[in-house]
């Protein structure tokens, strides 16, 4: 489970920002929350962020992404001389921009606490630290940092150390290589890292979605929960038609259309062998049913389906999934249902959490004061984060609406004389 993410000097977040999980002492609705040691008041299944737009909220969740990327790829997926992904906050006259800074806080196994996290820039990784919490008692398995004499440190970590660090790059991770070499020690934290979260997938808006022939939406035991999902969204759909997909022999001129080569290779190696198109059965008037051609489904019908499919796998394997705009296509009630499979205990048994960011302010209803974050842009373009519930004088959620719909909070866009603006265009238009 994930405690807190902190970033600085990404994107548009000059300053450090915290995206934390890990729940205030306050009562309030939904109760659920997941039982740890290493936060007294449980640990949050939801964080929503708020924003206006260009405000930063997504410059978060993919900074949050982009972490688990540097974990994965660094050694194995680097080459020797290639530049470390660097985007850092650059509204500035400063030729030289200071290294970036991400870390992460979770809960493993054992409920077992691990805080890693590293500073970097283009030419490779300044400083890389990793603890962790059995009880108590902190153990630092190492510390890297190359502006020190010494810069390699491994006070409490056992098994080999130097062999793996004489093959990390400054381009690399300790971390990665080590799991590369299969450190019995490092590498379940590295694989607890990489395999936290999961990012929703590409949506395709042209055909009915494709997915994984043992995708667990498809399930036979799955079946009869995503027909009711889908009969109480109101689709009019009564059953699927899952059908063999063979990709068409245009399939790859059609994709180097949309993706650059290295996105298209790595697409490329994920997608597994067996893929299933999922086509929609419908009920006439007649009674007969029958399924729509691909292109007279609606955007919303497909989306739906997809946002489906990876709730499902998530809440399966208790993983975190990551959802930028949640809202988009969907309709307001049926996002609130979506979120309320996380926070009730009934439907979210293994410890999964969702953390989106959306503009429906009618979601705002479904989750507690400390699971809303607020998202704003200064006047400089730096971004910041800010909980709902460190705001004076919001207690509930009624309160946060209030306050929210009132423009007190952070999040919500100053809008100036569009009207005005509008009329005086249009009218020297004439």
């Amino acid at each position: 489970m994930l405690l807190r993410f902190t970033v600085e000097n990404v994107a548009s977040f000059r300053e450090a920002a915290e995206l934390s999980f890990v729940s205030t002492a306050r009562n309030d609705e939904p109760e659920h929350r997941f039982r740890s040691r290493h936060a007294p008041h449980g640990v949050l299944p939801v964080v929503g962020v708020w924003g206006a737009n260009a405000s930063g909220k997504t410059n978060l969740i993919r900074a949050f992404t982009t972490f688990a990327e540097h974990v994965a790829e660094s050694f194995a997926g680097r080459k020797p001389n290639e530049p470390v992904p660097f985007f850092p906050w650059r509204l500035d006259r400063s030729t030289s921009a200071p290294a970036s800074t991400m870390s992460v806080d979770l809960v493993t196994a054992g409920d077992v606490r691990i805080h890693y996290g590293f500073r970097f820039r283009a030419e490779g990784y300044e400083e890389e630290w990793l603890y962790r919490w059995e009880g108590a008692r902190r153990s630092v398995l190492f510390h890297r940092n190359h502006a020190e004499p010494e810069p390699w440190y491994f006070p409490a970590l056992k098994g080999q150390k130097t062999q793996i660090k004489d093959a990390t790059r400054r381009n690399s991770l300790f971390l990665s290589a080590a799991a590369q070499h299969n450190h019995a020690e490092l590498t379940p934290i590295w694989e607890a890292i990489v395999r936290a979260a999961a990012s929703e997938r590409f949506i395709a808006l042209q055909g009915n979605p494709l997915f994984p022939a043992q995708e667990p939406i498809l399930a036979p035991e799955f079946r009869p929960t995503l027909l009711q999902l889908l009969d109480a969204a109101d689709t009019g759909i009564v059953d699927i038609d899952v059908r063999p997909y063979e990709f068409p022999a245009d399939f790859r001129p059609k994709l180097e259309e949309i993706f650059t080569p290295d996105t298209l290779d790595k697409f490329k190696q994920a997608a597994p062998a067996g893929m299933v198109e999922v086509r929609f059965v419908h009920r006439g008037p007649d009674g007969q049913t029958f399924s729509l051609a691909p292109q007279f489904e609606s955007r919303g019908t497909q989306i739906m389906v997809v946002r489906l499919a990876d709730l499902a796998g998530v809440l399966r394997d208790g993983r975190l999934l990551t959802i930028d705009e949640l809202d988009t296509s969907l309709h307001p009630d049926l996002c609130a249902a979506l979120v309320v499979l996380y926070t009730n205990p009934a439907t979210n048994p293994n410890g999964a959490q969702l953390l989106f960011s959306t503009h429906d302010r009618g979601l705002l209803r479904s989750l507690r004061t400390d699971e809303v974050l607020l998202v704003d842009k200064d006047r400089t373009g730096c971004s910041h984060v800010a909980a709902a519930s460190d705001y004076r004088g919001v207690r509930t959620r009624d309160d946060l609406r209030r306050a929210h719909e009132e423009g007190r909070l952070r999040g919500v866009p100053v809008l100036g004389p569009l009207g005005q603006i509008m009329s005086f265009e249009l009218g020297r238009g004439r």
